[in-house]
């Protein structure tokens, strides 16, 4: 597609007088497309409130809103030359432009006094809007949105336990014990939290049946319920093939002989248990009586097993052969072969059909459990009038079908609507794109005008199939437009974020999938590179186990080898981490930049093994963020606030106490807490007298904290506590004391974000410490019911810190070194105990819904929706693949480990290997970024060491002291042994990454005490600058000389550093310094035009001085 093709399709698109459906690749502008649609509508004269945009989550409607309001303030400050580009890059011809100009002016402050305003909002916070406003005989009038609704389910199941009891004996317990004796209890819950999950599309298709009793007679009715699955079985003339079956068998093989010997009694007990049933035995057709069918008992296990396997597949090894025709003659051969071909089919279809029928027992039975459990959650939500997102969906759905609501609902949006924007169409789930057409359809034959459209997804990036996501509603959604509002096709493959090297990869992945289109990009010229990593191999003792065979358990114990292939990989991780970041230069041109630790995010499928690849990079001094399994609440941090909230809620609780002692607020010994242990009981009763005797200042400080912390539990909110807490205990600086320099950004902002989620949590207003704690503890098993938002949002590329993320986490973002880790591990298998769903993406209702058990044991009826489902999610992987690999903008690694057992399921690695081959790269690496150059100096009089210097790159790799460097140190000052000079020396040397010159002991340890402070960090970790120099020489603009200690660029200004031995002076001696460093600040603003200089005088022994 030429870029004069891209223009036309791009400003089709954003025609604010034409319904659109967009497909729109990774990388192609979303978000900018859908701003600029919103801009051409309200300079078209909609006005806001008749605009509805909706998103998938409440993250990307902030930024569409955040985007939105940038361009709208953009067009009311810029100049007209600069308005007028905007105006033409969203497909305003020059004179539409200058025509739309004075009107563009004066959006910004229209839109944000527009009333009703603009709604950019997710399906279920416009669902919760219109509930808002519904009808009192709707029944959910006043009825709020709480999204820990789903909490009460606990609840709803104490309650039904508690009816059951009372009635043992009815059909709820009778049902419930059954499915018990059947399941289980574990797999009964899972089962039923299963079913309440999917309670929505329950309610549509009990409804479309007409009831509960129904919706069973349809379930009995596709079971077969009721029929005879051996009906074709056990009859006079089938006995007679049986017979002949076994006497051939008797006349082959041994173990066939046997077999032959037990159908032959199998078949005598049947027919005596014919005649006693029916009398003598006829030629008629006539079966069996249905207790034999129900359970054939030992007779069947003999038919069973003279024809099937164990797992009732067709015996593959009985074949007709010379031998066999030897044995049984060319006749009997044929009889044989026939019988055995003939009675293989007709057991594997009635065993089948029974199972079948087992099915439509296990669902009458759970369902009617299910629908006792509903009720009882139902009732709670209504006594307490709160809802959650799956009672947003089902009841819209309700009041849009119903007779009484329909109408007054259909008005209501009829008049308020006349534009949708529908984004990440391909997370919509079925019953949402119900909803939404109920209320689309609603306008055939009614003479109104229908409102645009402006769809906008992209079905490969579909990865929330656990929250009922169904990519295939993105083609029956733009087929539906396209016929019925006359809506153009548009499809994007063009990326603005992605490398050519990333595309190329991308493109040689996905080649002759179904629904992939070849991606083109933007950064042709960008410097990409994609490496897979050889896998870490499983060690010989792993191989030698998994391939040993039978093993005697009595008499040979399991030698189990340590398998330390992740820790390997983390530690892999970890050094190419530091050796990338300083090294591998970033960007391009005017924007190239060393890698910083913020530019690599690593990916991972799963959050269940993150600990390992945690602890390698904390081991090796890299700050990172990371949701980790539990999220913010599983930190570390999180947790040592966690331990002195939850002994305030309980003070006898001697483990917490010990926790909070232990954390760096107190800084408790062992020893300390050995004196707490000598007496039995409680050990706050014992601290408390031990700190008012006063010998222990640390127990005297922890005494009065938590007394006073304590009292003020009992009226203070959660909060407002724990921002005493903060304050009282100095909890800040005392914790960054305690860590190296590199992971307090993380901590700190892990700390800032527990205070935040304090404040959120049902706005700080909860009764009691101890249920704001359990609240704090259903957030933390509940980590995963909300993936791109998390407890703690993604700043990493912010603060300098590596980001990891589940690949479902990372949707929507992006960074230019992505690392794909354990990317070897195959897709798990498809789980039991859950809800069997069919519903076409172009069907109103579901075509079928039941529940199922082992996976085992899905019977013929259902087996087509299984295999649907796995096809979906075997799509889903590959969905997954394109999601990671698209969040590279240059640089892609992968790296995993070798499977112990080898599997014929692909897996990323296998598949990324596969399209690398193809590419050519059969070293497992294409493409390369330049290294770091040595930082062009920034005017020409600069004076360097010797030749040998000039070959060493200015920004060293973190944690590393090169071994290239000049046979001689550079002689800071002729003047030789003075202690500034020396400690010029070693700092520039140590910057330089060169070998550390000899210098006094109090020289090195002032340099290192100065390096080692948190508030400098950022002016000598290469990972948080652009660049910088050291001892940079200059001819000033009078024609002195001059010499700057260090400079530094960093994203937001240029910062001068002049070192200072001793103290901050008096102020006559800091005028002097002040005036200096002003000197060299105002030189090198005038090389650096532009960007702001700022100028920090750093004393030795503590202290910096900023200089404005």
């Amino acid at each position: 597609m030429t870029p004069e093709h891209r223009q036309t399709q791009r400003f089709l698109a954003l025609d604010p007088t034409r319904s659109v459906v967009v497909e729109a690749c990774a990388g192609s502008g979303k978000t900018w497309l859908l701003s600029g649609r919103l801009l051409r509508l309200l300079l078209a004269g909609v006005k806001p409130g008749e605009i509805l945009a909706i998103t998938y989550t409440r993250k990307a409607a902030r930024e569409i809103e955040a985007r939105l309001r940038g361009l709208l303030a953009e067009l009311a400050r810029a100049d007209d030359d600069a308005a007028l580009k905007i105006l033409s890059e969203r497909g305003l011809s020059p004179a539409e432009a200058s025509a739309a100009l004075p009107r563009a002016r004066g959006l910004f402050e229209a839109v944000l006094a527009a009333e009703p305003p603009i709604t950019i909002t997710t399906f279920h916070g416009w669902f919760a809007r219109l509930l808002s406003g519904a009808p009192l005989q709707s029944g959910v009038a006043g009825r709020t949105l709480d999204e820990a609704a789903g909490s009460l389910l606990d609840e709803a199941w104490a309650q039904l336990a508690a009816d059951c009891a009372r009635a043992p004996d009815g059909p709820v317990a009778s049902a419930l014990l059954w499915l018990y004796a059947e399941v289980g209890r574990a797999m009964s819950e899972k089962l039923l939290r299963a079913f309440v999950d999917r309670r929505a599309e329950w309610r549509v298709w009990l409804e479309a049946q007409g009831g509960v009793e129904a919706a069973l007679a349809a379930l009995d009715a596709a079971f077969g319920a009721g029929s005879d699955p051996f009906a074709d079985c056990f009859t006079p003339v089938r006995l007679a093939e049986l017979e002949d079956f076994a006497r051939l068998l008797g006349q082959n093989t041994a173990g066939d002989q046997a077999l032959g010997n037990a159908l032959a009694q199998a078949v005598v007990d049947l027919r005596e248990a014919f005649d006693k049933d029916v009398g003598p035995a006829s030629a008629g057709d006539v079966r069996l009586k249905p207790h034999l069918q129900d359970d054939p008992g030992p007779a069947f296990a003999a038919i069973r097993a003279a024809f099937l396997t164990k797992e009732n597949k067709s015996r593959g090894t009985r074949k007709s052969g010379k031998e066999q025709i030897k044995r049984l003659g060319a006749d009997g051969d044929e009889r044989f072969m026939r019988l055995h071909v003939e009675w293989s089919a007709r057991l594997i279809a009635a065993i089948e059909a029974q199972q079948d029928q087992r099915n439509a027992l296990f669902n009458r039975q759970a369902l009617v459990v299910g629908e006792a459990l509903l009720a009882k959650l139902e009732e709670l939500k209504r006594s307490r009038r709160v809802m959650d997102f799956g009672d947003l969906e089902a009841e819209i759905d309700h009041l849009l079908h119903a007779e009484g609501t329909a109408a007054w609902l259909q008005a209501r949006l009829d008049a308020r609507y006349r534009h949708i924007l529908l984004d990440e169409f391909q997370d919509t789930n079925p019953l949402q794109w119900r909803i939404l057409r109920a209320w689309l359809d609603g306008y055939a034959g009614t003479g109104v005008a229908r409102p645009g459209v402006f769809l906008v997804g992209d079905p490969k990036q579909s990865i929330y199939r656990f929250r009922r996501a169904e990519p295939k509603l993105f083609a029956a959604a733009g087929e539906y437009f396209q016929r019925e509002f006359g809506a153009e096709y548009v499809n994007n493959a063009h990326t603005f974020r992605n490398a050519a090297g990333v595309v190329d990869l991308v493109n040689a992945v996905f080649d002759g999938v179904p629904g992939f289109s070849a991606q083109t990009t933007e950064q042709a010229t960008l410097p990409a590179r994609v490496e897979l990593l050889p896998l870490i191999p499983v060690p010989e003792a792993a191989e030698e186990e998994a391939g040993e065979g039978w093993r005697l358990p009595l008499e040979a114990p399991r030698v189990e080898a340590e398998d330390l292939r992740r820790a390997e990989e983390a530690a892999q991780l970890a050094r190419r981490i530091n050796e990338m970041v300083g090294s591998w230069q970033i960007g391009s041109g005017a924007k190239a930049r060393p890698a910083r630790y913020a530019d690599v995010l690593i990916l991972t499928r799963a959050k269940t093994r993150l600990a390992t690849y945690e602890a390698a990079l904390r081991e090796a001094g890299i700050p990172f963020v990371s949701p980790g399994q539990g999220g913010l609440l599983a930190t570390l941090e999180a947790q040592d606030l966690l331990a002195v909230l939850r002994f305030l809620a309980d003070p006898a609780d001697n483990l917490r106490l010990a926790h909070s002692l232990r954390t760096p607020a107190f800084g408790f010994t062992d020893d300390d807490l050995l004196a707490l242990s000598v007496e039995r009981g409680p050990w706050w009763p014992v601290l408390r007298r031990l700190g008012q005797a006063g010998e222990c200042p640390a127990m005297r400080r922890a005494a009065d904290l938590l007394s006073g912390w304590l009292e003020a539990s009992a009226h203070l909110p959660a909060h407002d506590l724990i921002d005493r807490i903060f304050h009282e205990a100095d909890w800040f600086a005392r914790t960054r004391a305690a860590l190296p320099p590199a992971l307090w950004p993380g901590v700190h902002a892990n700390l800032e974000a527990l205070l935040e989620l304090a404040l959120n949590v049902d706005a700080g207003r909860y009764p009691s410490l101890t249920r704001f704690v359990d609240e704090l503890a259903r957030l933390s098993a509940a980590d995963e019911e909300a993936p791109d938002e998390g407890l703690v949002a993604s700043a990493g590329e912010g603060l300098g810190r590596v980001r990891i993320m589940t690949i479902h986490g990372s949707k929507g973002l992006e960074a230019p070194i992505v690392w794909l880790i354990d990317a070897n591990a195959t897709p798990r298998n498809a789980e039991g105990y859950g809800v069997v769903m069919d519903w076409p993406a172009e069907a109103d209702l579901p075509q079928h819904f039941s529940l199922l058990g082992r996976v085992s044991e899905v019977g013929p009826a259902r087996r087509a929706f299984l295999e649907a489902e796995k096809l979906a999610a075997e799509r889903e992987e590959l969905n997954l693949l394109y999601v990671a690999i698209t969040r590279a903008e240059q640089v892609l690694i992968v790296s995993g480990i070798a499977q112990a057992r080898k599997s014929s399921v692909p897996t990323a690695y296998s598949r990324i290997g596969e399209a690398m081959l193809k590419m050519g790269a059969e070293q497992g690496v294409r493409g390369e970024l330049p290294a770091v150059p040595r930082p062009a100096e920034f005017f020409g009089q600069v004076e360097r060491g010797d030749a040998a210097a000039a070959q060493q790159p200015a920004v060293p790799k973190v944690g590393e002291q090169r071994s290239r460097a000049p046979q001689t140190v550079l002689d800071a000052n002729a003047q030789g042994m003075a202690f500034g000079s020396a400690l010029h020396a070693w700092l520039e040397a140590y910057c330089a990454g060169w070998p550390l010159p000899k210098a006094e002991a109090a020289v090195e340890q002032a340099a290192r005490k100065l390096l080692g402070r948190p508030t400098l960090t950022r002016f000598f970790d290469p990972a948080q600058y652009r660049r910088a120099g050291n001892e940079t020489s200059f001819v000033g603009h009078d024609g002195k000389p001059g010499r700057i200690d260090r400079w530094v660029e960093c994203e937001d200004a240029i910062w001068v550093l002049d070192y200072k031995s001793g103290h901050a002076p008096a102020d006559a001696l800091l005028a002097d310094y002040r005036l200096q460093i002003a000197g060299y600040r105002a030189l090198l603003t005038s090389v650096f035009v532009g960007k702001p200089v700022k100028a920090l005088l750093v004393f030795t022994e503590g202290g910096e001085v900023v200089v404005d």
